[in-house]
């Protein structure tokens, strides 16, 4: 007699004897949970090689973890659906993390107004989360003026957002490529994109379109670039030109970078 490694099954010279279904769940949620991990890991590490020594950085499955937040950052989450608690919490946990490891101490985070994080003085930060993983990634302001980091699953870009993530020359540029890698391409638009965003952000507190920013993507260097800003998009001037960005595919994820 043994067990069905799958199914959960007893095999015996009868046939298969099912097992408690409680036992296929557990070990459902126990892959789930692995799965996670797994991708914050590499999260870590992708963002970590990106980054360098000067940064900060932390990568978590998320939880719910109400119990580690002060009492203002409860207040901010408290009536939020349990997706966004954990994503909340685990974010806030993963960057108290980070600040230690920057030699800054913990303390509250607590988000603007406008929800952006709020970092201590002299540090600068950013925030991204998937379904299985948050990253948080901190340095001192003195090593650079903005940053924002991106993860997202590997899951390729639907063909219809497209035209609305990407400008008329992104789209001439994705002509050159396959079908599928110009699915993942797309999604690189995104991530990057996203982490774009967040770094102007920090420095202009102004909202910006996908299509307000121009990028030219390396893909053998994984680097790329800000070429073009709209007059209508938002602020970051032509500091923006000087962004530095960089990204990585790995299994199941891509990250991205945005520095000033």
């Amino acid at each position: 007699m043994n067990v069905d490694p799958e199914f959960g099954q007893l095999i015996t010279a009868d046939g298969p004897i099912l097992m408690d279904p409680k036992l296929n769940v557990q070990r459902a949620v126990r892959q789930v949970e692995e799965s996670a991990k797994c991708v914050s890991v590499v999260a870590l590490e992708a963002l970590s090689s990106m980054l360098g020594s000067r940064f900060s950085v932390e990568a978590a499955p998320p939880t719910i973890q109400n119990d580690r937040l002060y009492p203002e950052e409860l207040a901010h989450i408290c009536g939020a659906v349990q997706k966004r608690q954990a994503e909340f919490a685990t974010a806030r946990v993963c960057a108290r993390k980070a600040l230690i490891g920057l030699g800054e101490s913990p303390c509250s985070l607590a988000p603007h107004a406008d929800r952006s994080p709020r970092w201590p003085k002299g540090v600068v930060g950013s925030i991204s989360h998937t379904e299985e993983c948050c990253a948080v990634a901190v340095t001192h302001s003195r090593w650079v003026a903005g940053l924002g980091i991106d993860v997202e699953s590997e899951a390729t870009l639907p063909a219809e957002l497209e035209e609305l993530v990407c400008t008329r020359n992104e789209r001439a540029w994705l002509e050159h490529y396959t079908k599928s890698d110009r699915a993942w391409l797309g999604k690189l638009f995104f991530s990057a994109k996203e982490a774009v965003y967040k770094c102007q952000y920090m420095l202009s507190r102004s909202f910006m379109d996908f299509r307000d920013v121009e990028l030219a993507i390396d893909v053998d260097r994984g680097t790329f670039s800000v070429t073009h800003l709209s007059l209508d998009g938002a602020g970051g001037g032509e500091n923006m030109l000087r962004l530095e960005g960089k990204f990585r595919r790995l299994p199941r994820l891509i990250a991205t970078v945005a520095i000033l």
